[in-house]
Parts: C-alpha cells; sequence; structure tokens
C-alpha cells in the first residue's frame, strides 16, 4: 500500500525545487499580498462600514447628535485675552518702561504725548507718540526692544526724516498702542 499523504508531500517538494527563483518571489509576493490585505484592507473596510452606517442614521435622524453648547468659565477665552492684559493703573509704569527702552538704546526722546480711549467696557487703548532722534540701528532696536518686552503694545505708525544724505542722525515721530484692561472695582 502506498501512503497518499507521503506522495503529496514528495510532490509539493519536487514541484516547489522547480519553481527556482522567479517561483518562489512570486509566491513570497503573493503572501506578503494577502497579509497586507489582512492587516491593512480589512480594517479600513470595517471602518468604512460603520462611518456608511453613521451617516445613513443621521440621514434618517438629524438631530441626534446635536451639541449643547453651555459657556464654561474655565475656558471662557475672552476672560483668559483679558487677564492677560495690564490693569489701567499699570499704564504711568509701562510707558516709562518704553522710555527706558529709548534710553537703553541710545536715543534722545524730546517728550511723550499720550492720549487715553475706552473701547469697552473692559478694554482701553493708550496711544503714545513719542518724536525721537537717533541712528536707524538705533530706532529699530529700540521698537524691536518695546514689541518684544511689553506684547500687549502695537506699533501703529512710524515717520522718519533725515536733514540730508550725509547726516546719521534721523528724527522719528513713532506712534505706539498700548491695550490696558479697566480696574474693576
Amino acid at each position: 500500500m502506498v501512503n497518499t499523504r507521503f506522495l503529496s508531500r514528495e510532490l509539493l517538494q519536487y514541484k516547489l525545487r522547480q519553481l527556482g527563483w522567479p517561483g518562489w518571489l512570486g509566491l513570497l509576493l503573493l503572501l506578503v499580498s494577502l497579509l497586507l490585505t489582512l492587516v491593512l484592507v480589512r480594517p479600513q473596510i470595517s471602518k468604512l462600514k460603520t462611518l456608511t452606517a453613521d451617516i445613513n442614521e443621521l440621514k434618517t435622524n438629524p438631530n441626534i447628535n446635536k451639541l449643547e453648547i453651555k459657556a464654561d468659565n474655565q475656558f471662557d477665552i475672552e476672560q483668559r485675552f483679558y487677564a492677560l492684559l495690564p490693569q489701567e493703573s499699570e499704564a504711568n509704569n509701562k510707558v516709562a518702561e518704553i522710555l527706558h527702552a529709548a534710553t537703553n538704546a541710545g536715543i534722545a526722546t524730546n517728550k511723550v504725548e499720550y492720549s487715553s480711549q475706552s473701547l469697552s467696557a473692559t478694554l482701553i487703548k493708550n496711544q503714545i507718540r513719542l518724536p525721537v532722534q537717533g541712528g536707524y540701528v538705533q530706532i529699530r532696536q529700540f521698537i524691536n526692544t518695546v514689541l518684544n518686552s511689553l506684547p500687549t503694545v502695537a506699533l501703529n505708525d512710524i515717520s522718519m526724516k533725515r536733514e540730508n544724505i550725509g547726516s546719521d542722525l534721523i528724527e522719528a515721530n513713532i506712534q505706539f498702542t498700548m491695550y490696558l484692561r479697566k480696574r474693576h472695582e
């Protein structure tokens, strides 16, 4: 009696030896594609089916997933913004910081003009005008220092004038805007 199981095993080994490297490569690619199908494609197909079912459910009942928006004080962005602004009482200290930055940059300031304007119940806008004299590099360093050290200050306007081409001295009018928070009493 001949064992058919043994014969089929020998026949399989014989056929595999006849394949050569191109046959082995083909079998390997076939095996890799089957593994990729099982690992990558099947989960995506199941996700697609669940998303399609969700879309169909939303089409039949559009009110199913409505969110209720509640005001939460912990995540109130407006309150957090106003908390970052300096108080109205700190305006003079901030102007002094601007003047100190001008002195450190070697710029001569003749005078300081500033006006205050209320923008809302909690926000004040101070406009600060500085006529200064100095070199271009000094003026630029001064502006950079102010904008980097005082994040609630914005540069609104700058105009520069030089008496003649050979002069290093520039006369500039700089206008900053400082945003402040009103005091809550």
